[in-house]
This record gives C-alpha cells, structure tokens and sequence, in this order.
C-alpha cells in the first residue's frame, strides 16, 4: 500500500502542556511561531485537522505568512456528528476541504456540509487511518501535515506510520496536572522506550524553541 509522508506539527508550554485549562491554545503562540506553522504548512499538500480542534480553535487554515505559497488542501477528520457551517476552514480555505466521516454519521454530516466540503467515509464506527492516507496517495497527496490535537496525533502515532514531529516550545508554565500533552492515549505505546525519535534540528528565537524529530526507521 503505498502511503504519504506524515508529520505532526504542535506547540508545547515548557511543562508539556498543549492547551490552557479551558481546552483551547489561543495567546500562548506568538507570531514567530506562526510564520514558522504556514513555512511548515507551504511543504505540505495536504492539512489534517480533528473535530475537536475545529471545534475548540478553530483554527486559521489559509496561509498567511509565507508569499506565493501553494495552500496544503484541508482534510477534515469527523468521528461522530457534525461541524457547525461558521468554521474558517469552510470560509477562507482556497481549496474546498475534504471531510473523512464514519458511516454512522454519513448522513448527518452530508445534511449539514455537503454544499461546504467533499465527503468520504473511512470505516463503519470508527475512521480508518491508513485507509485515509492510502486515499490522500491515490489523489496525489506525497506529504500530509496532521494540526488535529492530542487524540487525533496519538491515533497516528499508535500506527507507526507519523515520520516527523514539529514542536515549538513556547514560554508559559500551566502547571495543571490533568491537561494533555501532544498526545493523549490512555495507555503507554509499546517498547516506547526502543522506538527513539532522532533530532534532526534545533533552533531558538527569541523565547521560544523550534524543535524537528524524525523517526530513525518505519
């Protein structure tokens, strides 16, 4: 089966934390770590971005800091129910987003977004990962960015199919105990301690961090 390039892309307070308490990100980036996420965004061909990152941020998808750079199609991840219509994503995007959705909640989302995105589904109850990526192969996409929060990146993870990380360290302390971190499963990943992730760049301006990870081997 032939597969895209996946990498994660996410900004982390310095005690791991990838959200304030009330389980959204706003303020803590500042706008040198934006420029840095649309110079990451203009190499991919294709954004991944979960319900609950739609939902909570609400993010910006078009790219805005970069000149001339051809926008990654958004491809929107939809396990259960539905998105409201107001998202950014179905107004500034220039290129008119795909939606993955389960056949459990296929016509709910087509009653709702089918003038707004292109809907697909991936699985019976649950989205199948590789079958997401295998299709985003078939239509020509070689490198997938995934911007879909802590669960979505642990789901990609757990398949061992992600083969670079992105991580700013931004300058906050939170120091609440029981917020996620840049993924969010409820069990350990297996012989994580044999699975090492090579630093492949590190970068410091002003107060924050630019990490790179990459994968030794897939």
């Amino acid at each position: 089966m032939n597969l895209p390039r996946v990498s994660i892309n996410m900004a982390m307070t310095l005690d791991g934390k990838v959200v304030r308490p009330d389980g959204k990100w706003y303020g803590l980036s500042s706008r040198m770590d934006k420029r840095r996420m649309d110079e990451i965004r203009a190499e991919a061909d294709a954004l991944i971005l979960g319900k609950n990152s739609l939902l909570n941020d609400d993010p910006v998808t078009h790219i805005r800091y970069v000149p001339d750079a051809i926008e990654p199609r958004p491809i929107l991840l939809v396990r259960n129910g539905s998105l409201p219509t107001d998202r950014k994503v179905f107004v500034h995007s220039k290129k008119k987003p795909l939606l993955f959705c389960t056949e459990k909640n296929e016509k709910e989302v087509r009653a709702d977004l089918s003038d707004l995105a292109e809907i697909r589904t991936a699985g019976k109850e649950d989205i199948a990962i590789e079958k997401i990526l295998s299709e985003l192969y078939d239509l020509g996409h070689r490198n997938v960015l995934l911007e879909g929060g802590p669960r979505l990146n642990d789901s990609f993870l757990r398949t061992n199919l992600v083969h670079r990380l992105y991580l700013t360290i931004v300058p906050f302390l939170i120091g609440q105990s029981d917020l996620t971190s840049i993924t969010d499963g409820k069990s350990a990943f297996p012989n994580f301690d044999s699975a090492r992730w090579r630093l492949a760049s590190c970068e410091s301006k002003e107060d924050e961090i630019f990490l790179i990870y990459e994968k030794y081997s897939l």
